[in-house]
């Protein structure tokens, strides 16, 4: 084997993963924010019956969830996928078809969900008091749902085309629009809860609208195209195959919460259900941070699965859960310490909320740190084409937390359902850590797996600090490989690149499940310096497959990338 030095590759996935993971969870926060504005508006304005009517209605949002998980996340780990191989033209196709499926699918819940909502509200558990606000709070979003699928879908999207900052802005947009209409609407128009849930689908159309200034530039992999299906590309099925496992999770959760509600109703009236409410805006406080850090890896490690790199792919895993600890941990200890900070928004005063929340606020908090392993674990397997597993692990995860909720009911009272949630994660990650063929390996060390070599430096026209690549390749590439090697990746780059620029490269080449060797090229730019080349061309539009022996350039998770494909056999006149 030959040289391994993880350190170049593991900055440009340190780099990588910074992209990936800040400017969605700003994106996050704010449209996080615009829910609990939701809750503290109404809870201040109308009291606590029409909060607890928001908590009924919660489990609808995570219906529209699942539509956008479907869409979203399936389209974003497979255009990942092309990004990983090259299929440049396959990528669009898929975006357009998804797209579409989107649209008919939310139009379906819509229409489905105004027929029958009052059945629904009586699934729902909705209670007498709380029974006007709740219908007309879920009527008015069930109005808006193609807005608020397409609004949550995209942040997935764009984040695996490279334009997480555009996703980020479109949420900030949608967010400061919901704030600024449910504060003008509740309390300078004193209008009641349907202009809270207005404000909820006005904000998901602007972020749309934010979405569409994606597709001024032609060169995007997401962009519409006319509707086809040619033979190599995927059915529908597997479109949304990637996102099955998280779209499970939703559902579970919607039952989960109907259930929840049922149970708090039962033990302490509307008062729980409020209760519910609270908990459910903490819960996408914290689950701001854990997803800042878990759904980065459906296009890191899809995009590594595209280019068959196994070792990247375990370095993404590793790198990912340092950062989703160093930023979960101290807000775990925040709410741990001061729990009356998730508290005193809400204007509460009721005695048997302010006594029990305290207790549920410290559960959560602390289940988080858990839930973090455990979602980092699923969304890996649903990223590397392992989605049953994922499916059955939340599955488990869910059935366990709704047979402990009515189990410790009982006993526990309003506290039974957090008790409940962190025994359902840890089921989960023991299920993830020993029945799912050494899941956390790489967590905890860089393991070699497919690489032959691994190594990099500083790059520039005289090539000046010592790195000799070529060393490094002899005896792993033929003297013809390395030969070819030069002319058609480092001689064009070296043409290239203007004199005093120095590039931070990493250089891999390793062997592929066809048995065929790839070198490839990485560094960091956000310029492309090579521009119209003929000795290194762009991928062909109609073509989505990497000629042998042809050095392809592209964008690669923020950075810039050259492969070879080696052929293994000797290049011709034609090639």
């Amino acid at each position: 084997m030959g040289k391994i030095q993880y350190k170049y590759e593991n900055q440009f996935i340190r780099h990588s993963a910074a992209r990936y993971i800040f400017p969605p969870m700003v994106g996050m926060i704010f449209a996080q924010i615009a829910p609990l504005v939701d809750g503290v508006c109404v809870s201040n304005s109308m009291g606590e019956e029409a909060l607890s009517a928001i908590g009924t209605a919660g489990p609808i949002g995570y219906v529209f969830n699942i539509i956008a998980a479907l869409g979203g996340i399936g389209c974003g780990v497979l255009i990942s996928r092309c990004s990983g191989s090259g299929e440049k033209a396959k990528a669009a196709r898929i975006f357009t078809r998804t797209i579409l499926m989107l649209v008919i699918a939310s139009l379906i819940l819509s229409i489905a969900g105004i027929i029958f909502i009052d059945p629904l509200l009586k699934l729902l558990c909705a209670t007498p008091e709380n029974y006007p606000y709740a219908k007309t709070y879920i009527m008015v979003t069930l109005v808006g749902a193609v807005f608020l699928v397409l609004n949550f879908s995209g942040d997935y999207i764009l984040a695996n085309d490279n334009n997480q900052n555009l996703a980020m802005a479109g949420d900030i947009t949608g967010a400061i629009v919901n704030i600024i209409i449910d504060f003008v609407g509740v309390y300078v128009f004193h209008r009641g809860i349907e202009i809270v849930a207005f404000g909820t689908v006005f904000g998901s159309v602007c972020c749309v609208f934010v979405y569409l200034l994606h597709f001024r530039k032609t060169d995007r992999l997401c962009r519409f195209v006319p509707i086809k299906k040619i033979e190599t590309d995927p059915s529908d099925l597997e479109i949304i195959k990637p996102g099955c496992a998280e779209a499970v999770m939703y559902l579970m959760f919607s039952i989960q919460l109907a259930i929840q509600n049922f149970a708090l109703r039962e033990s302490a009236g509307t008062i729980g259900i409020s209760n519910s409410a609270v908990i459910e805006n903490l819960q996408l406080v914290i689950t701001i941070v854990i997803a800042g850090a878990t759904d980065a890896i459906y296009p890191m490690a899809a995009a590594y699965d595209g280019e068959q790199n196994e070792s990247g792919m375990l370095m993404v895993k590793r790198m990912l859960t340092k950062y989703g600890f160093a930023m979960l941990f101290p807000l775990v200890a925040i709410l741990c310490l001061f729990p009356q900070l998730m508290i005193i928004p809400y204007g509460i005063d009721d005695p048997v909320m302010l006594a029990s929340l305290p207790i549920a606020i410290r559960i959560i908090s602390v289940g988080a740190l858990i839930t973090l392993i455990t979602m980092l674990l699923i969304d890996y397997l649903s990223a590397i084409e392992e989605e049953g597993k994922a499916t059955l692990a939340l599955i488990m995860q869910s059935i366990v937390t709704i047979g402990f909720i009515l189990l410790l009911n009982p006993f526990f009272g309003m506290d039974a359902p957090w008790y409940a949630t962190v025994i359902g994660s840890i089921v989960a990650l023991i299920y993830l850590s020993f029945f799912c063929n050494n899941l956390t390996e790489g967590i905890y060390k860089f393991h070699q797996k497919n690489l032959l070599l691994l190594t990099g430096g500083r790059f520039d026209k005289d090539h000046s600090d010592g790195w000799n690549w070529k060393q490094d390749a002899d005896g792993i590439l033929t003297e013809q490989e390395i030969s070819m090697v030069e002319d058609k990746l480092f001689t064009p780059l070296m043409k290239s690149v203007p004199a005093g620029i120095f590039l931070q490269t990493s250089f891999t080449i390793l062997e592929r499940d066809d048995g065929l060797k790839a070198v490839i090229l990485r560094y960091k730019s956000k310029k492309d310096y090579i521009g119209i080349n003929s000795d290194m061309p762009e991928q062909d539009e109609d073509d989505d497959d990497f000629a042998p022996n042809i050095c392809i350039r592209s964008e690669f998770l923020g950075a810039r990338r050259l492969m070879i494909i080696l052929s293994g056999e000797e290049e011709t006149d034609n090639s």
